[in-house]
């Protein structure tokens, strides 16, 4: 606790503390578009101190969001609101990070306030969920799961690196790869996720 309110630097990113805003999902987001509710927030975080400050989960691709209320970095269209995140970030002192993720199996769900199970892909909010083997993920979480491809994986390298260059674009200084939650990161990871046979 010594440290705590001293600066810390990392590969030349210097924060003025030790102090971490971690990821938190809002399910305020269109069209997964950060706007003035991401910029309040997390302005108001830097304002208040926090060294580092990171946004919610950026999902790579629209499949990859939990809901459809969750922000992304899919395309060059959301690049514009990330910037004015960034932006107050830093003018209040905090330095903006990023975490890029994939729900795997566990997206397609409502807003957690609503207590309703996952979305099938014919629903209206719904969609299609993947992972790296045809196993849903249990509980609530009981839609059919579609196996990835070889090729659809790779994909997915693709995309997390496209999501890396906006997120530099945007002016994130800080960047983490979110491999937890039974995500598609963790899934692949899994041997209880991922039976494959394959590389």
């Amino acid at each position: 606790m010594a440290d705590l309110f001293s600066p810390f630097t990392l590969k030349g990113v210097t924060l003025r503390n030790r102090i971490v805003m971690s990821p938190m999902t809002m399910y305020r987001s269109v069209d997964g578009k950060m706007n003035d509710f991401h910029v309040m927030l997390m302005g108001s975080r830097a304002a208040g101190g926090f060294g580092l400050v990171f946004t919610e989960q950026l999902a790579i691709t629209p499949e990859g969001r939990t809901s459809l209320g969750c922000a992304g970095i899919w395309n060059d269209d959301q690049v514009e609101g990330l910037q004015r995140v960034t932006r107050m970030i830093k003018d209040m002192g905090g330095v903006p990070a990023i975490q890029l993720g994939h729900t795997g199996r566990k997206g397609s769900e409502a807003k957690p306030w609503l207590k309703l199970p996952q979305f099938p892909p014919d629903h209206p909010e719904g969609w299609q969920v993947s992972g790296p083997s045809p196993l849903p993920y249990g509980g609530q979480r009981t839609q059919p799961v579609k196996e990835l491809t070889r090729e659809e994986i790779h994909q997915r390298h693709r995309d997390y690196a496209a999501a890396a260059r906006r997120a530099v674009e945007a002016g994130f200084e800080w960047l983490e790869m979110h491999y937890a939650h039974g995500y598609l990161g963790a899934s692949l990871l899994s041997p209880l996720a991922n039976q494959r046979s394959d590389e």
